[in-house]
């Protein structure tokens, strides 16, 4: 990301915004680098050392720390923001354009549950978290995109749990039906055998009981 040619940065701290320069050399200073005298004269750490060569009392930038370095913050978010804001691969919108989103976000998700994906939107959350959370710092907003994500992140990890566990309860039925099943009786033990009766054979033939003899 190229820097504003219009803004000032320190002569020691390149990554930083200049607050002041130095009235002798003309230095740009950051509030860690800035010096000043009992007279408010501000200076660089060098000619600092000069003047305390001379005599003059000379304040640390510790002593300003309250006042400079909630500066320097301030200054360097600032140029931050502006580097985001002419940056032309950021998506920019107002409240009108997120409504837009969230209902094409809405639509798909719908359109995966009534076509039998309803199962894989958990886990395309879950995805879309884990990167939305790594390159966090490529964001507009770096804080809110990392709290969205760790949202997001907890959500569908809750679901992707629960998926996970009714796939292993299925698997644990299943695997006990089929295990179950070795020991049913098969139908062919349950169907009884008929026997084959030719037709038209003679019926058995008939034996008269043999008579009783009377005793004596």
């Amino acid at each position: 990301m190229s820097q504003d040619s219009d803004a000032l940065y320190c002569h020691f701290h390149p990554d930083r915004i200049a607050l002041e320069r130095c009235e002798v050399c003309g230095k740009p200073l950051c509030a860690y680098c800035l010096y000043y005298t009992e007279d408010g004269q501000r200076l660089c750490v060098e000619h600092a050392a000069e003047a305390r060569e001379l005599g003059v009392q000379v304040d640390e930038p510790s002593i300003y720390a309250d006042q400079l370095i909630s500066a320097q913050v301030g200054a360097d978010r600032k140029q931050k923001r502006s580097w985001r804001d002419a940056d032309s691969t950021l998506y920019k919108g107002n409240s009108t354009d997120l409504t837009a989103l969230v209902a094409l976000v809405i639509g798909a998700v719908t359109l995966a549950s009534f076509c039998g994906g309803g199962c894989c939107v958990p886990i395309v959350g879950l995805g879309l978290s884990v990167l939305g959370l790594v390159n966090a710092r490529k964001a507009y907003d770096p804080s809110r995109t990392r709290k969205l994500s760790v949202v997001g992140l907890l959500i569908s990890g809750v679901f992707v749990l629960i998926i996970v566990g009714l796939l292993l309860l299925y698997g644990v039925m299943f695997a006990t039906f089929f295990q179950s099943a070795r020991y049913w009786p098969t139908w062919a033990a349950l169907t009884p055998t008929p026997t084959a009766t030719p037709y038209g054979s003679p019926p058995p033939a008939f034996t008269p009981p043999t008579p009783v003899q009377p005793r004596g």
